[in-house]
C-alpha cells in the first residue's frame, strides 16, 4: 500500500489515515486512524546571526571547524543524486544499513545535498529535507567513507570535516530565509552507547531538544503485520 509522507503538519488528518503518514507533526495527542509515536530531536536557531548559534558549539566543535578549514576541506551543494545514493550505499554498506533505491531521486524537489571535499575527494556527504512554508531543514542523511580509511590521519580529517559542513549547511540555509536546522532526530533516555556517541554528537552544536510526534496509519501497520505473518 503506498503511503505518502507528509512532514511537520498539526493536527492529521482522519480521512487521511488509509495513505498518510505524519512525520514530525507539531500535534501531540492520539487521532482516530493513527498510531502515535514519540519523536525528539534537536533543532538549532538559524534565524539569529551566526555568531549567536555559533557560540553555542562547544570548544571541541569550534576547534574541529576552524581545523577542517586550515587542513584545506571545502563545501558545496551536490546536484547529481547518482552520486550521493552511490555514495551512501558504500558507507551504508560499513554501518549495517538499509541501501537508499534509485527513487530516492523522486524527492529532489524537496531535498538538498551538501557535500564536504578533501584533496579533489567527496568525503561527507548531507541530504536534507527542505520546508520552505514552515522555513525548516531537516538532516535526512549523513554519510562518510571514513570507515575504509586506514590513515587515522585521514579519519580524523573526515570528522573535523563532518562538523564543518555542519556549520556551513547551517550559513547556507540560513542565507536562503531558513530559520530552523533539525538535526534529524535524538534518542532520548537511551542506555545503547553508540546512540549515546551520536546524541553526544548533536548536543556538541548546542540547540534546543523538542518532542514531535510520528503518526503511523493503522490500515497501513495491519496490512504490514499480516505480510509479515503470512511469509514466516
Amino acid at each position: 500500500m503506498p503511503v505518502r509522507v507528509i512532514w511537520f503538519a498539526g493536527r492529521p488528518q482522519m480521512w487521511r489515515c488509509l495513505f498518510s503518514y505524519y512525520k514530525q507533526s507539531s500535534y501531540n495527542k492520539t487521532v482516530s486512524g493513527y498510531y502515535q509515536e514519540a519523536f525528539y530531536t534537536k533543532t538549532i536557531d538559524i534565524s539569529t546571526p551566526v555568531t549567536a548559534f555559533e557560540s553555542a558549539f562547544d570548544q571541541k566543535t569550534i576547534y574541529e571547524i576552524r581545523r577542517a578549514v586550515r587542513d584545506g576541506v571545502t563545501t558545496t551543494t551536490e546536484t547529481n543524486f547518482t552520486r550521493f545514493i552511490n555514495f551512501y550505499n558504500l558507507f551504508s554498506q560499513t554501518k549495517g544499513l538499509p541501501k537508499l533505491k534509485t527513487n530516492f531521486s523522486n524527492y529532489r524537489s524537496h531535498t538538498v545535498i551538501t557535500k564536504a571535499v578533501y584533496n579533489q575527494q567527496d568525503i561527507v556527504m548531507h541530504a536534507y529535507v527542505v520546508d520552505g512554508e514552515q522555513k525548516r531543514v531537516r538532516l535526512l542523511y549523513s554519510a562518510s567513507l571514513f570507515r575504509n580509511e586506514e590513515a587515522p590521519q585521514l579519519k580524523a580529517t573526515i570528522g573535523r570535516a563532518n562538523r564543518l559542513l555542519h556549520f556551513k549547511d547551517m550559513c547556507f540555509f540560513k542565507e536562503r530565509g531558513f530559520e530552523v536546522y533539525d538535526l534529524g532526530g535524538y534518542a532520548a533516555n537511551t542506555n545503547n552507547a553508540a546512540l549515546q556517541r551520536i546524541n553526544q554528537f548533536k548536543d556538541s552544536f548546542g540547540g534546543e531538544l523538542i518532542q514531535e510526534s510520528d503518526y503511523l496509519p493503522l490500515p497501513t501497520l495491519i496490512l504490514s503485520f499480516f505480510n509479515k505473518m503470512f511469509k514466516s
